[in-house]
């Protein structure tokens, strides 16, 4: 962790305190009772210390933009007390391009393995996707499962104003408007032509879609992003 000047340092205390203000109730109880974890025994410097608040304090305040709770982000306070003591705190990815990548990814790895799988044990093995489709499917699926989350179960999460979720008819709507276009899209994406949406060989698409798992694996242990496809409150 970069050493922090004085004046740096003295920074980062006021930004942490106006940052403090911004937190949910949950939020704020979590941090309280990390500090006070901290306080009681842990040996760290003051000034990794602060640092690590400052950037978990903004990954808070931005994570309780899409509900995402301290918890979800940390863990207990217990656990993270090792997160704050042990490696430099690296923000979570909880914004739009983030979620969607990280559940385009999952959607292409489950696509890519239920086609590569389909074709395989088919009496007439003939692909039913080409790569293109499975891509855009992915894609148009991502965004879907994003903005299911974002106007719907984003009020599930802790701490999120529960008055404001959708009522059952207006969720099924906005279901509805989700779903249909993603389903439309990823149907009518099997007539482009085969010469830009070759079908590829089944054990390709099966290792394709591996590779795309891996990926998101490295991206969330690199980069912490998370997706909105398994967020539970």
């Amino acid at each position: 962790m970069t050493e922090l000047t004085n004046e740096e340092l003295q920074q980062k205390v006021a930004e942490n305190r106006e940052l403090e203000k911004q937190l949910t109730k949950k939020n704020n109880q979590f941090m309280f009772d990390l500090n006070k974890l901290l306080d009681d025994g842990v040996v760290i410097d003051e000034r990794q210390k602060i640092e690590a608040f400052n950037t978990m304090l903004k990954a808070l305040v931005e994570g309780q933009k899409t509900g995402i709770t301290a918890k979800q982000l940390y863990g207990t306070p217990t656990e993270a007390v090792v997160f704050v003591t042990t490696k430099p705190a690296t923000p979570p990815k909880t914004n739009f391009a983030s979620m969607w990548l990280d559940n385009s990814l999952l959607l292409f790895t489950f696509l890519a393995v239920m086609t590569g799988v389909l074709t395989m044990i088919s009496k007439t093995p003939q692909p039913t996707q080409g790569i293109l489709s499975i891509i855009i499917g992915a894609m148009s699926g991502g965004l879907s499962f994003y903005l299911i989350y974002r106007y719907i179960y984003i009020y599930d999460m802790p701490g999120a104003d529960k008055s404001k979720r959708p009522g059952v008819w207006k969720t099924g709507g906005i279901m509805a408007l989700c779903f249909i276009p993603w389903l439309m899209i990823f149907s009518l994406s099997a007539f482009i032509p085969r010469a830009i949406n070759p079908s590829l060989d089944p054990v390709i698409t099966i290792v394709l879609g591996a590779a795309a798992f891996g990926v998101r694996y490295l991206l969330k242990k690199k980069y912490n992003i998370q997706g909105s496809l398994f967020l539970r409150p």
